[in-house]
């Protein structure tokens, strides 16, 4: 892709420098420096129907005061923009250090607020589950993915009915970054959903550790007896979410974000020891 051609036809930005940057799963990135700003170009392939929601629900919580790498409006007031078969969008680039191990109250904190301010109207958990479909072809890769996944989403639906928010989708520690005046910029919004609050909560956690729940309570004590109940159960869900990913990835040889296919097993058998 001409990132520099698409930023002067579709945002009217004219770069002078371009970088890429490294680490999306399933996304490619850019970098860029304007002389005034720094911009980050952001593309997915064109069935990817997070993204453009995901870029609505930053740029709301951006104007609710959550710093999130908020999408710019192109020239036709379009955050996405189609071009050569992929979504493109233009974010405000967030500085400052990712958070890391040391920083789970801050973590649960920030995700507790981003909650209450994206409460939706509760849904039906089975009917949320199907984005697990498409990784279904996919489950048979070894004996014992299907029967985990099955039973991981009959033990969520038998939860009956949670409370529900805009997700973030994917709180990993280095979509949290510090800013020069302490507060916490939440990045990376191209897996938002929505869907039930557990399933952002046992993300956090098996990313960064059981420290977030106390956190992300404080903020939300109204929701202690859903998690006391549920979370376990949403661990598996998020290690089955896990195992089906990366059964995909292998079943089809996707090797974007990582250094190679052994990383591709590696996170599959994580999620097997993990469900085990």
């Amino acid at each position: 892709m001409d990132v520099a051609g698409v930023l002067r036809e579709y945002w009217d930005l004219k770069p002078l420098e371009l970088e890429v940057l490294a680490g999306g799963m399933n996304s490619a990135a850019w970098l860029v420096s304007t002389g005034a700003r720094r911009v980050v170009v952001k593309t997915v392939e064109l069935d990817d129907s997070a993204f453009e929601p995901g870029l609505e629900l930053a740029a709301r919580l951006d104007d609710g005061g959550v710093r999130t790498g908020r999408p710019l409006a192109g020239k036709q007031g379009r955050l996405v923009e189609r071009v050569d078969g992929r979504q493109v969008a233009v974010l405000e680039y967030v500085d400052g250090p990712e958070l890391g191990p040391a920083d789970q109250a801050p973590i649960g904190e920030l995700l507790g607020r981003v909650h209450e301010a994206a409460v939706v109207e509760t849904g039906v958990t089975a009917d949320w589950l199907r984005f697990l479909l498409p990784f279904q072809a996919s489950l048979d890769l070894e004996p014992w993915i299907r029967p985990a996944v099955e039973a991981a989403v009959a033990d969520a639906i038998s939860l009956g009915t949670l409370s529900w928010a805009w997700l973030h989708g994917d709180p990993a520690a280095e979509a949290f970054r510090r800013q020069s005046d302490g507060q916490i910029a939440l990045i990376d919004w191209g897996s938002a959903m929505r869907g039930p609050i557990l399933y952002d909560v046992a993300s956090a956690v098996m990313y960064n550790g059981d420290q977030v729940v106390p956190a992300y309570l404080r903020k939300r004590p109204d929701l202690t007896d859903e998690l006391d109940r549920g979370l376990p159960t949403f661990l598996r869900v998020r290690w089955a979410v896990q195992a089906g990913y990366f059964a995909w990835r292998i079943t089809n040889n996707i090797l974007t974000g990582i250094s190679g296919p052994p990383d591709n097993l590696r996170g599959l058998n994580d999620a097997r020891r993990s469900l085990s």
